[in-house]
């Protein structure tokens, strides 16, 4: 080979040397040399250029480019190159883009109800992609019912009082059925002989044994003319079992004479029983004057014939309680049991307790069960160990077996919120970590 030759070859690795470099961009570039059968040098570049914008990323098209010397003059040759397209719609490439997913629970919705409970389940288990929301199991949204009512007769069977029993037993069925219609469930519980015997439904109406518990229990015992309220205090533990702690309690005393027992002597003593007895009510079918009046008794004769001795006793507790007095003279006592049953249905608040319901049939974790207050505006309440601690925060709620929970009660301060506003919704949820009343 001649001298000329090898400058020759060495010109031209110089050249293919220059076109390999592109300067540190991003993209790269190779490049091969042929020579011609003129002596003239193509070199040919191949290049690829990525584009980065973003999360996005553009693969390009190849672009060819011919650089060469022309070996007689020595000036440089440039052949065609592609150009190299990244925005036009003949790019070729792949482009992929990462951002927020918007995600949306499935939910399905089942509605169950059990007597006067009705719960609506919304399970949130999935999402668009696949995966589980956070706290998203099952809300249960629980009905407020009517409180209950425990309602205690004491019925005086002295020999003077015939016709007043014949009465109260005929207008007893009367009297529960327009209560138990209301929706409010009723525990009737009468104490006297087996002067009293109350038929169907409420009652069997086969005395001595017409209990029907839990709606109807006789305790069969004899009151006298001036015994009542000791006998209902006497009493308690033969009928304390059929008392409900959420229940209004109401206490009627049927009689023609007085009490030998003082008002406050017995408004003390039965309140202590149980917590429940704090807000009873008196009421009373007796006389509101006796034959002590006299001029009362010139004036209503037939009236004192039936009374021994006015009520002064039960007329005090009915006006300490906010109860009703019925008049012994009308000896018809369907008007009085009707503005009696009236008073228990006017009277008779929403429940403050929820039976646990299994949500969708699955396992309750008792330590992840959240009490939501809606009237508009939710409000998740607190749970505090037991009723123990109601009195140091402002709203919360407990269970009524820490060990084995089947009920969830509020706190008293709770229930009066939740009883303002008759239309408010409680919902138990499930799933999330139980929030602490603080």
């Amino acid at each position: 080979m001649s001298q000329r030759s090898l400058e020759f070859l060495c010109i031209c690795s110089l050249l293919l040397l220059a076109c390999g470099d592109d300067g540190g961009g991003t993209g790269n570039a190779s490049a091969t040399g042929v020579t011609s059968a003129s002596g003239t040098i193509t070199a040919t570049a191949t290049a690829t250029a990525t584009a980065t914008a973003g999360t996005e990323s553009t693969s390009g098209n190849s672009g060819t480019e011919s650089t060469g010397t022309d070996p007689t003059t020595g000036s440089p040759t440039t052949g065609t190159t592609a150009p190299v397209d990244t925005t036009g719609p003949d790019t070729t490439g792949t482009s992929s883009s990462t951002g927020t997913t918007a995600t949306t629970l499935d939910t399905t919705t089942t509605t169950t109800t059990t007597g006067d409970d009705t719960t609506t389940t919304s399970t949130g288990l999935s999402t668009t992609d696949g995966t589980t929301g956070d706290c998203a199991a099952v809300s249960e949204t629980a009905t407020n019912k009517k409180q209950p009512a425990d309602i205690i007769f004491a019925i005086d069977n002295s020999g003077s009082m015939d016709m007043e029993i014949a009465s109260v037993q005929a207008n007893m069925n009367q009297f529960s059925a327009k209560i138990i219609n209301s929706g409010i469930d009723v525990h009737v519980i009468v104490v006297s002989d087996n002067s009293i015997c109350v038929g169907a439904p409420l009652g069997s109406g086969n005395c001595p044994a017409d209990s029907k518990p839990p709606t109807y229990t006789r305790i069969n015992q004899g009151v006298g003319s001036n015994n009542a309220l000791q006998l209902i205090l006497g009493t308690y533990p033969q009928y304390k079992d059929k008392l409900r702690p959420d229940a209004a309690t109401h206490v009627v005393v049927v009689t023609d004479d007085n009490s030998d027992m003082g008002a406050n002597d017995f408004d003390a003593q039965f309140k202590a029983l149980e917590p429940g007895m704090a807000d009873y009510k008196m009421h009373a079918i007796c006389g509101a004057k006796g034959p002590s009046d006299f001029l009362w008794c010139i004036q209503n004769a037939v009236c004192c014939a039936f009374t021994a001795d006015a009520g002064d006793v039960y007329l005090d507790l009915i006006a300490n309680t906010g109860g009703k007095w019925g008049d012994l003279c009308l000896q018809d006592f369907t008007p009085v049991f009707n503005e009696l049953s009236t008073q228990v249905i006017m009277g008779a608040t929403l429940a403050c307790e929820w039976t646990i319901p299994e949500p969708m049939g699955e396992p309750i974790d008792f330590n992840k069960v959240n009490v939501e207050f809606d009237d508009g505006t939710p409000e998740t309440f607190g749970k505090v160990p037991s009723p123990a601690e109601c009195a140091d925060v402002s709203d919360g709620w407990y269970y009524d077996d820490e060990q084995n929970p089947t009920k969830i009660f509020v706190c008293p301060q709770t229930c009066d919120k939740i009883q303002g506003v008759p239309d408010a919704k409680i919902n138990i949820e499930f799933g999330c970590e139980t929030i602490i009343a603080q």
